[in-house]
């Protein structure tokens, strides 16, 4: 899987020179009202120019790092967008001064494994059995393939958290644990599996091959060949040779895998592992919904996922965790030391580490990046990316490959590939700080959160003056709140219907949007920004999950019962300005991470882009007469296509219920009655009639409202040419402000000997630059102490001396309990900068009195 995300609503991530020119959409627009920016290191520079920086953008593919390294030292690109970790391409980009590079710590590599247990044609898969899937921990040397195939570029990973992210540092005493726990070692692998095995009814022949009824056992390996993860694939393959198996190893591109592990039945067989990866889109300050990504069905649609089988008791402590579903942060500490052991024994999706990606590009090329989703799967990249000091111009930007699956809101292509475009042409209520990993007011004006008293929110000193935080003893449902949907009636279900003795909730939101969005924000159509896009988001997330829709998507039911375990009601309280209450049981640690924005694009259903109501409508008549589908998983389960806006056969079909649309407006309204006291037949005309225009010169559906707009498709070529979108409402240094990151630097110093039975004292250096980092923006400095074994021998937290200088006291009594021999004392620094902790280490040795 490319570097794919998951979303966190749930998820939660991954260029020849062609230069064409075409007019961009007709309309102008009005500067949005301005939010607060965070506080940053570098002054803007004023300009009267909107939406992006550069009049036009050429993306293309291209796969290969070696080359596409070549084409930005020839000139012939400007940015290579995909995230590298070869160590020796990473020499000659550090050796070139014309070139420039960003990296970045949420990119990590994986084997997900068919999680089916007999395939339709009787073959059993080995695979399908948790206690292989856990025993290949112990095959294959993490280290060894971090060092062969990536030049060092990289951290072993053995849990779903990140090494650089929040949560493996407060939880790092599990992690080593468990790091412990699967230390390489084939002999046990062996072992395990044989025994395992031979349960199964497998035996060995006289070449030493396992054999089912004299056949032998072939394990497919779908092999990625972009990266080092076609060297990963190799090793695993051979590992699993050593112990008897047949390995078919398929070397695939991404496009040719995604429709094999990805799209197909995985009861067909047509795959036994594949080597996944994932890019974060942020700074996950909260890795809970990672177990769900890893060991559940709530991951995704796609037949694959919807396979997986984990036990009641990781089932639910996945979906817990994914709902937040604690009261403390104690108990969340509590579900995450039951979960991160148990996964591991699950293990459907087995980490082997964490990149340290870089990205490269022109020199004179100044663009913002992401600490977890460097510059192509960030958020941020749109605003910013210019040529240094000017306005205007082409840049072209290579990535591995575009238009790797289908195109639509609902189920389309989440590859970061496709996603970097997105962005790009696309808007947010409330857009990621790529340092922290928390929300800024992008469309939306203000946040309201009421909570019940007692729940773990915390909120930061930088969102004052956006964000309100209120504790109150209990928070009722207002009766006429939206609760469910019937999309039979086409009539939303309210609170007092579903609960006539009144329903509560944990918190309540209040999303309010600028008084002037509605003329200010345009669709790249000229369409004004309608409450119907808003209630398209909205319907969307109930009808795809009810057996009596016309659009009923089994794929969709786990995520839909996922989301009514905690979702309370939501309801429209004001038109002008737009406001717009949730009540959820669901929370965010951070209060600014809390909104839902249910801005049309990438908001609980829409999660891989925006789209205007009316070409939703259009997909959605077409799905209603089985002529297409949203998700992978129903397309293939009814042989039809899977929806694209971009590109593809469905266009044409869409084409046409568009003309049936321009002559009957009103009966293309979607969802009768929830969009009739809202959406006119008079807006209905316009909105077609713009789809029509924009269409015709287009010759796509892709339509968004972010600063760029697609004006020129190329599917067999890969490429998209995007144009400057001068009706965009921000001026376009709206997000130039963010300086450096301010990273945390660790330097630990003490005695290389202690005596057993003795106090030892280390002094912990913190720093930015050289420079002492100032204690108030220093959430936590923790240690951890590990014996000679590797077994965690104690932990606690540092004493702050000064800015920049900490201590910690192995005390006597601790220190009398070790052994001769090694010893390793790590530490953990969080900031409040910067959501990536900085880690560092001390060994010293303890001897006997």
């Amino acid at each position: 899987m490319s570097r794919k995300s998951l979303f966190a609503a749930l998820a939660l991530l991954v260029v020849t020179s062609m230069i064409l020119a075409a007019c961009g959409p007709s309309g102008t627009a009005t500067p949005a009202a301005v939010t607060t920016e965070p506080d940053v290191t570098e002054v803007p520079v004023g300009t009267t120019r909107h939406g992006g920086w550069v009049d036009q953008l050429v993306f293309t593919g291209n796969p290969d790092m070696e080359s596409a390294i070549t084409q930005l030292q020839a000139g012939e690109i400007d940015v290579y967008a995909m995230s590298m970790s070869d160590g020796d391409l990473f020499e000659v980009v550090k050796a070139d001064p014309e070139l420039e590079y960003t990296t970045s710590v949420g990119v990590f590599d994986a084997f997900m494994f068919n999680p089916v247990q007999t395939f339709t044609d009787g073959r059993i898969n080995p695979f399908g059995y948790p206690e292989i899937r856990e025993a290949i921990n112990w095959l294959i040397d993490r280290d060894f393939m971090i060092q062969e195939y990536m030049g060092g570029l990289g951290l072993n990973k053995v849990t779903p958290l990140t090494g650089s992210f929040p949560d493996y540092a407060r939880y790092i005493d599990v992690v080593r644990a468990m790091e412990l726990l699967y230390t390489y070692n084939p002999d046990k692998a062996n072992e395990v599996i044989s025994a395992k095995m031979l349960e199964l009814g497998f035996t060995k022949n006289d070449d030493g091959k396992w054999v089912q009824d004299g056949q032998p056992v072939v394990i497919i390996g779908i092999i990625r060949t972009e990266d080092e993860r076609e060297q990963f694939g190799d090793y695993l393959g051979t590992q699993l040779e050593n112990i008897g198996f047949t390995v078919d190893r398929q070397y695939k591109t991404r496009t040719e895998a995604s429709p094999i592990w990805y799209s197909s039945d995985p009861y067909d067989g047509l795959w036994s592992f594949y080597t996944a990866g994932w890019i974060n889109n942020f700074v996950a300050r909260d890795e809970g919904s990672n177990f769900a990504l890893y060991y559940s069905p709530l991951a995704g649609s796609s037949p694959g996922y919807q396979a997986r089988n984990p036990t009641p008791e990781l089932a639910d402590l996945v979906l817990r965790l994914l709902n937040n579903d604690f009261g403390t942060m104690e108990e969340r500490d509590s579900l995450f030391r039951e979960v991160i052991p148990m996964g591991m024994q699950d293990g459907v999706v087995l980490s082997v580490c964490d990149n340290l990606a870089f990205q490269v590009f022109d020199k004179d090329i100044q663009t913002s990046y992401d600490l977890a989703a460097n510059i192509a799967a960030s958020y941020q990249w749109p605003y910013t990316i210019r040529w240094e000091g000017q306005e205007g111009g082409t840049i072209r930007i290579a990535q591995g490959d575009l238009m790797v699956e289908p195109w639509n809101p609902i189920g389309g292509s989440n590859w970061v590939d496709d996603g970097m475009i997105q962005k790009a042409t696309s808007d947010v209520g409330f857009i990621f700080d790529p340092y922290t990993g928390l929300f800024w007011p992008m469309r939306a004006e203000s946040f309201a959160l009421t909570a019940t008293e007692g729940l773990p929110i915390f909120q930061g000193e930088a969102s004052q003056d956006w964000l309100t935080l209120e504790f109150v003893p209990e928070i009722q449902v207002p009766s006429d709140a939206w609760y469910d949907f019937d999309p039979v009636a086409n009539r939303w279900i309210t609170v007092g219907e579903a609960f006539p003795d009144g329903l509560t909730a944990m918190t309540k939101g209040v999303v309010t949007y600028p008084a002037d969005m509605f003329t200010a924000v345009t669709w790249h159509d000229g369409t004004p920004v309608s409450v119907g896009d808003f209630l398209m988001n909205m319907v969307m997330n109930y009808a795809q999950c009810k057996p009596e829709s016309p659009i009923y998507d089994e794929g969709a039911v786990p995520a839909c019962e996922s989301w009514m375990s905690h979702f309370k009601g939501l309801r429209i309280t004001s038109v002008d300005p737009l406001v717009i209450e949730s009540y959820d049981d669901l929370y965010a640690l951070d209060a600014e991470l809390n909104p839902i924005s249910w801005w049309p694009n990438e908001s609980v259903s829409y999660a891989f882009g925006g789209s205007p109501w009316s070409v939703m409508a259009l997909a959605v008549i077409a799905e209603t007469n089985g002529e297409m589908a949203f998700t992978s998983d129903k397309a293939t389960a009814m042989n039809i296509e899977r929806t694209g806006f971009l590109s593809g056969p469905t266009l044409d079909i869409l084409a046409g219920h568009l003309e049936t649309c321009l002559a009957d407006p009103a009966s293309c309204i979607p969802f009768g009655e929830a969009f009739s006291a809202y959406v006119t037949e008079e807006e209905a005309a316009a909105r077609f009639a713009a789809v029509q225009t924009f269409y015709t010169t287009y010759h796509h559906l892709w339509i968004g409202t972010g600063p760029y707009f697609i004006d020129a498709v190329y599917p067999v070529e890969r490429t998209i040419t995007l144009q400057n979108n001068s009706a965009y409402p921000d001026l376009a240094d709206r997000w130039s402000r963010f300086g450096a990151p301010k990273m945390v630097t660790v330097d630990v110093d003490g005695p290389a000997q202690v005596t057993i039975g003795t106090e030892a004292v280390f002094d912990i250096f913190v720093t930015f630059e050289d420079a002492p980092y100032p204690s108030a923006e220093i959430a936590s400095v923790n240690w951890l102490l590990f014996d000679k074994s590797g077994a965690l021998a104690g932990t606690g937290a540092a004493t702050l001396v000064e800015d920049g200088l900490y201590q910690v006291t192995i005390s006597a009594e601790l220190s009398g309990v070790l052994e001769a021999g090694g010893n390793k004392l790590e530490i953990a620094v969080g900031s409040k900068v910067v959501s990536v902790p900085g880690l560092g280490a001390y060994e010293f040795v303890t001897v006997a009195p």
